[in-house]
């Protein structure tokens, strides 16, 4: 028979720490640069920062890596 034991508190914050370290290695890979993601500072037609769904206002993105201006826009706007 198989004994199951309720984890401990070190455990539970080892594993806490496993998954954040993993979080913030996937994060910081899946950004592209603004090169590679052709980013340029206007918009395409109606498509720009500030209506795509990766825009983190005032001036963040999550695909691509540095600020980005609202009127910018690029080919992973989505």
């Amino acid at each position: 028979m198989i004994e199951f034991r309720a984890p401990t508190r070190r455990s539970l914050f080892l594993m806490l720490g496993a998954a954040a370290a993993v979080g913030a290695t996937t994060t910081a890979q899946a950004r592209s640069s603004k090169a590679a993601a052709a980013y340029r500072g206007a918009p395409n037609g109606r498509q720009s920062c500030a209506n795509c769904s990766y825009f983190n206002p005032p001036s963040g993105c999550g695909v691509v890596s540095g600020p980005v201006s609202p009127r910018g826009w690029c080919n992973l706007w989505g």
